[in-house]
C-alpha cells in the first residue's frame, strides 16, 4: 500500500511531497538537500557555512520520499539472475534509510528485503540469513517478517534441511498470509515435494501461483519453470515441453528462462 500511494502522488508533478523530506515531532520540515547525516543527528549548514543547525534523528517521526529507483533496479537485476549486481544496487539505499527502519515513509524494510534475497541469490547464505534475522527483528510490517521467514526457508532448502524448511512454511501459513507471502510459500512448497521426487504435489504447488497468485509477477517464472520440471519428472514430456516454453515467450529476461532453455534442450 504504502508503495501504491507514492506512486500515486509522484504522478501529481507540483504535488511537495515528491521532495525527499524529514518531518520532525514538532512539526517542522526539513528537506534531504539540506542537511547532512552525521553519527545521530541531521545537520544543516548555515550563515554561508560558518554555523550549523543539529537535529537529532530521535525527533524526525515521518518520511514523505518517493521509491528511490534503485528499489526497482535492484529487484530487475534480481530477476534476471544477477545476485552481486543486485547486492550492489540496494547496499546504498538499504544504509541510507537504515536510521529509519521503522518510521512511516520510509523504504528501509523494501531494501532490505531485495537485499536479502540478493544475498542469497549471490551465494552468500550466511550474510543472506543475518539479512533476513535483522529484518525479522526490526521490520514494522508483519508481511516483511513473513517474507523473511521464508528467506530462512529457502536457506534450509539451499542446505537439505527440507523438513525444517517445512515446519517454518506451516507455521507462517497458519498466520493471515497474504497473496505476497502465499504465492511464495507454495513455489517453496513445491521446491520441497520436488526434490522429494513427489513430483505431483511438487506440480500442485506450483500451479497454484498462477491459478490463485496470478498478480504476483516476480513469481510466476519460478512456478512456471517448477511445473516444467515436474512434468517432466513424471514423464509428460509433451507438457513440460509447453510449461518450458511458457517460461521462455512470457518471462525472456528471467533467470528461469535461461534455464528453462537448456533443460528443454535435454528433453
Amino acid at each position: 500500500m504504502k508503495k501504491l500511494l507514492s506512486l500515486l502522488v509522484c504522478v501529481m508533478a507540483v504535488s511537495p511531497l515528491c521532495a525527499q523530506r524529514y518531518i520532525l515531532r514538532d512539526g517542522k520540515v526539513v528537506n534531504q538537500a539540506d542537511v547532512t547525516l552525521k553519527g545521530s543527528n541531521l545537520v544543516q549548514q548555515i550563515a554561508g557555512g560558518s554555523a550549523e543547525i543539529s537535529y537529532p534523528i530521535s525527533q524526525v517521526v515521518r518520511l514523505e520520499w518517493p521509491e528511490p529507483k534503485e528499489i526497482n533496479q535492484a529487484r530487475e537485476l534480481l530477476a534476471a539472475g544477477k545476485g552481486a549486481e543486485a547486492e550492489e544496487k540496494i547496499t546504498p539505499i538499504y544504509r541510507q534509510f537504515a536510521p529509519f527502519p521503522k518510521l512511516p515513509g520510509s523504504w528501509w524494510s523494501e531494501a532490505a528485503l531485495v537485499r536479502a534475497r540478493a544475498l542469497v541469490a549471490a551465494g552468500k547464505s550466511a550474510e543472506a540469513e543475518r539479512a533476513a534475522r535483522e529484518l525479522i527483528s526490526t521490520a514494522p510490517d508483519p508481511d516483511d517478517v513473513s517474507a523473511a521467514q521464508l528467506i530462512i526457508a529457502r536457506l534450509q532448502i539451499i542446505q537439505g534441511k527440507a523438513d525444517i524448511a517445512d515446519a517454518m512454511l506451516d507455521e507462517i501459513m497458519h498466520k493471515d498470509a497474504s497473496s505476497y507471502v502465499s504465492a511464495r510459500a507454495a513455489v517453496l512448497r513445491g521446491d520441497i515435494a520436488f526434490e522429494r521426487k513427489e513430483f505431483e504435489k511438487a506440480l500442485e504447488f506450483y500451479l497454484h501461483v498462477p491459478a490463485f497468485y496470478g498478480d504476483e509477477e516476480e513469481v510466476l517464472p519460478a512456478a512456471l519453470l517448477g511445473s516444467a520440471r515436474s512434468y517432466r519428472g513424471y514423464g509428460d514430456t509433451a507438457r513440460a515441453e509447453r510449461a518450458y516454453l511458457d517460461v521462455t515467450v512470457a518471462y525472456p529476461n528471467s533467470s528461469e528462462a535461461a534455464v528453462a532453455k537448456r533443460e528443454m534442450a535435454k528433453l
